[in-house]
């Protein structure tokens, strides 16, 4: 009697200790085949939206594309990504996007160039050391697109006057919808650039110093990839009204700094046109270039550009002072009452 009794308890102890790793099994086995439903629920959620983007006339190729990710995130990788709609043709090397299964709608993605965007006419090619981007959906669309760039370097060609090339340590990039501006068509846009070289800039201010850029931008009247040419996309933009409110931008470049705000937009021939709010430190020596010796001595020594800047110090630098607005208009360059001589703004495009 009491053997069968210790026979029998015995049993249910064996029972409780192996219970928790059988449930752990079943549970593992569950989330298995769930990840792989979820996994072809996003292979086919891809193949339909290639398929609505080829009905767009958007066609994109994702070679050896894979989907993995297994247990809790899904994957999907790309060896070289492009895109083509009408003239434009954009193409990067390999892509690799990431989303929790938890979290769908949050997709962070690491992109190796390079980067090769042509109309036919207009190219920008790009390099970087690291790209990462996260993009962030609801179900109205876009929520918010970040971008973050190590050793960036961006050329352009095809667009007047002549090529733009430029370099930076680090880049940051975040896009938004305005959520007060959706009648607009308004995107909001900051971007921070450290240790950039900008030749325009060494040219027009002097010295090889690089520049750290900040800003924050409105862009009006913006609208999704078309595949119109670039030059088609500017005449759209511009004959809808399509402007630039520049809320902050500033610029560092050695012991010259430069902040300012207004608004640009495009004239009828196609040239840059707007007003801007300025103030700086350091920019003596850029007045009398621009203006002439006389007018930028004049000018430096009433702004207190050539000495000591009112309002203190900041940092050990030069307090920014305030300059009169830099106007753009008729293909002229104006800072305050004085036109710029020499200085014709071209049609960019």
């Amino acid at each position: 009697m009491d053997e069968a009794a210790s026979a029998g308890t015995g049993r249910y102890s064996r029972f409780w200790l192996y219970t928790p790793f059988v449930l752990l099994l079943l549970v593992a086995v569950a989330w298995s085949a769930a990840w792989f439903a979820i996994r072809s629920r996003a292979g086919d959620a891809l193949d339909g939206w290639l398929t609505a983007e080829a009905r767009a006339g958007r066609q994109w190729t994702c070679q050896d594309r894979t989907i993995g990710g297994y247990p809790f995130r899904i994957e999907v990788i790309c060896s070289s990504l492009s895109v083509r709609q009408g003239a434009v043709t954009a193409s990067l090397g390999r892509v690799e996007s990431v989303a929790q299964v938890y979290q769908p709608r949050f997709v962070i993605t690491e992109i190796d160039g390079p980067l090769r965007l042509t109309d036919g006419t207009v190219t920008v090619q790009g390099s970087w050391d690291l790209l990462q981007t996260s993009f962030h959906a609801e179900p109205a669309g876009l929520r918010r697109l970040s971008l973050v760039a190590e050793a960036p370097r961006i050329a352009v060609t095809g667009l007047a006057p002549g090529e733009i090339a430029t370099s930076g340590q680090h880049l940051e990039l975040h896009v938004r919808p305005n959520p007060s501006r959706g009648t607009d068509k308004a995107y909001d846009a900051a971007l921070s650039v450290k240790q950039a070289s900008i030749p325009f800039l060494d040219a027009l201010v002097g010295g090889s110093e690089r520049t750290d850029v900040d800003s924050d931008v409105t862009v009006t009247q913006a609208e999704g990839f078309r595949g119109r040419p670039i030059v088609e996309e500017l005449e759209r933009w511009r004959g809808a009204g399509g402007k630039l409110d520049v809320l902050m931008l500033s610029l560092a470049k050695g012991g010259r700094r430069v902040e300012a705000k207004g608004e640009l937009r495009l004239d009828e021939l196609h040239r840059p046109q707007g007003q801007l709010a300025v103030a700086a430190a350091g920019l003596d020596g850029l007045l009398d270039n621009l203006l002439g010796r006389r007018n930028g001595a004049l000018l430096s020594a009433l702004l207190g550009q050539g000495g000591r800047a009112p309002g203190g110090q900041a940092e050990g630098r030069p307090a920014l002072a305030p300059l009169p607005p830099i106007r753009l208009d008729n293909g002229r360059l104006a800072f305050g009452p004085f036109v710029i001589p020499n200085i014709s703004l071209p049609a960019i495009y």
